[in-house]
């Protein structure tokens, strides 16, 4: 959410998720990573160089969605060229299915995001915007990610327990914020949240002030989602509150929360920055790229969709 005065420029598709960027099989890619099936219950997968990821989840029977084919896909996330990311080695392979939820940020300019998301996916996730949340709906996707759901109809108590449901048998649930300056955005995705017991508070928290950089968050708690992560930014968010695992502060407030829910997880973000163009091309020292492929794989089912951490993270 921001206070900023002259226009910004609104970009597609963001998060469009990292949602589709894995197959089902277990294969090398070209930086050296692997999927992993999860057959072994660990979501975790082998890099390169013989490290091995961590645990993100316990093995899971249930299966969420139409599932997958067996195919590779080349994720190129180690800072180097990517005229060769997202070739799909078997001529063209079923990924997991992703969607998001509600409208795209307007504080920040570019589609950094979208354009990582299409190089290495046949693929984008699909935009359920203001769609009625049913079972048969969320069904068909493995990662759902909530952006901007406060003009989006009040949730219904239905929708929160399908959202619920989901969620139990396997489904990854993730929300940002922070896109308006008024505080009432928090309302419609805590109705969301509060299935799980977790909600985001109305201080708004982090402002860049007079600086033109994001402010840095470099307070981290080991968890599969911050492996590798020094610093991320955030501006003028909203803090998380309630239950789960405390995996980010920063000014003395939760800023990322993840929880296991049943067979699934949820994260929740006190930010949407993460998703614009300047923190991922103006800021060497953060490390968004292997944060979103960091959260994607935690957040999906141990035998579906797992993309390793790459073995030399983004510069």
């Amino acid at each position: 959410m921001r206070m900023k005065l002259g226009a910004s420029v609104c970009w597609g598709g963001v998060i469009g998720s990292c949602l589709l960027i894995a197959s089902a099989c277990s294969s090398k890619h070209t930086d050296g990573s692997t999927v992993n099936t999860g057959g072994d219950g660990s979501g975790a997968a082998t890099s390169g160089g013989g490290s091995t990821g961590s645990a993100a989840s316990s093995g899971s029977s249930s299966v969420i969605g139409s599932g997958n084919t067996a195919g590779t896909l080349s994720l190129n996330v180690d800072g180097g060229n990517d005229s060769d990311a997202g070739t799909l080695t078997d001529g063209g392979a079923s990924l997991c299915n992703g969607a998001t939820l509600g409208v795209k940020g307007m504080w920040g300019d570019g589609d950094v995001f979208a354009s990582w998301l299409s190089s290495r996916s046949n693929a984008g996730a699909a935009d359920l915007a203001d769609q009625t949340l049913t079972p048969a709906l969320l069904a068909q996707y493995q990662v759902i990610i909530a952006q901007d759901v406060s003009a989006n109809h009040p949730y219904s108590a239905d929708e929160v327990k399908a959202l619920s449901d989901w969620v139990n048998q396997g489904g990854g649930f993730m929300t940002l914020i922070g896109y308006s300056s008024d505080s009432t955005e928090v309302d419609n995705v805590n109705r969301l949240l509060a299935a799980f017991s977790m909600n985001y508070g109305t201080d708004h928290i982090l402002p860049k002030g007079n600086g033109n950089s994001t402010v840095p968050i470099t307070m981290w708690n080991p968890h599969p989602i911050d492996v590798g992560v020094t610093e991320v930014g955030v501006d003028n968010g909203y803090p998380v509150m309630g239950m789960g695992d405390v995996i980010a502060t920063g000014g003395g407030y939760n800023i990322g929360v993840a929880q296991s829910v049943g067979t699934g997880h949820v994260f929740v973000w006190a930010d949407e920055w993460i998703t614009y163009n300047s923190e991922w091309d103006s800021h060497p020292d953060y490390q968004v790229e292997t944060f979103w492929v960091n959260a994607v794989k935690w957040l999906t089912v141990a035998s579906q969709c797992q993309v390793s951490v790459p073995p030399t993270p983004p510069k």
